[in-house]
């Protein structure tokens, strides 16, 4: 039940990443309003097979990658939605949109579900330290969509090519501090699910760091957006270069979501022993 609503979620992703593009290039301003309504549906759907996994199998199972994409997925719509009700940004899901249905694919497509939780990850631990995690990377996920547009912006600006495509575009400062909003947002949550991870693995294993391919990827994340949110912070980083470091640390965090379990098998890829 839980795959067939979570098919249901990415046919209707698909659909809402059409009508978003559409919204890009159409002077049908009612595309506008429909658009982000469209992928909310879709994060019901989603939401439904997330509901009925928990209920069926009586556990958050993020040990496979099916599982943790899925939830990663969630989580980053979720964090899109929230960011529409307050700024009204529907270019962002433009980007939103087609990320989610190929994050849902991936899942689909190379990961494995339903099977048993291994014994260490039967713990209230999981679900803190997963949700706290994904969450400071969902708000990274939303951060790289306002930093792609925000070059999109600039670009289109230094060639001076005022096209209908721009009016949809928000200002650059308005995309600037957004961006930096959600670094304030996803850096101390990245934090937070590094922590309860740590303290997890302590009570658990008795090592609160063990040097595995995950957690050294993560701690060089985490210095990476520190060190960017301190830039803006202290020495007045921002725009361009705050939107491309912005972008380089999301490519790093999906990159080693993706693929980083399969190169480096570790507890996080799955050997919970």
């Amino acid at each position: 039940m839980d795959v067939w609503l979570l098919k249901l979620a990415a046919l209707v992703y698909l659909i809402a990443a059409a009508s978003f593009i559409t919204y890009l290039f159409s002077p049908n301003t009612s595309i506008s309003k429909r658009s982000p309504w469209i992928l909310f549906v879709g994060f019901l759907f989603h939401s439904a097979a997330l509901a009925a996994h928990f209920f069926l199998a009586g556990y958050l199972n993020v040990a496979q990658f099916r599982e943790a994409v899925t939830v990663y997925c969630w989580l980053m719509v979720a964090s899109y939605l929230i960011v529409q009700i307050k700024y009204h940004l529907t270019v962002l899901g433009a980007i939103i949109a087609p990320l989610a249905l190929l994050m849902t694919l991936a899942a689909f497509a190379f990961g494995r579900g339903g099977e048993q939780l291994p014994p260490a990850l039967q713990t209230y631990w999981l679900p803190v330290h997963v949700t706290l995690a994904f969450l400071g990377n969902a708000a990274f996920a939303v951060a790289f969509a306002v930093s792609l547009i925000y070059l999109l912006q600039e670009h289109k600006l230094k060639q001076k090519k005022f096209t209908s495509f721009m009016k949809r575009f928000p200002a650059l400062e308005t995309l600037d501090r957004l961006n930096y909003v959600l670094l304030v947002w996803g850096f101390p949550l990245m934090t937070l699910g590094i922590v309860t991870g740590s303290l997890w693995a302590g009570a658990h294993w008795g090592q609160y760091w063990s040097w595995e391919p995950r957690q050294i990827a993560s701690g060089l994340v985490w210095m990476f957006y520190g060190a960017l949110l301190h830039g803006r912070i202290t020495a007045g980083l921002r725009g361009k270069k705050a939107a491309l470091l912005t972008m380089v640390g999301f490519f790093v965090v999906l990159g080693y979501f993706l693929i980083g379990d399969a190169l480096f098998p570790s507890r996080h890829g799955g050997k919970f022993e």
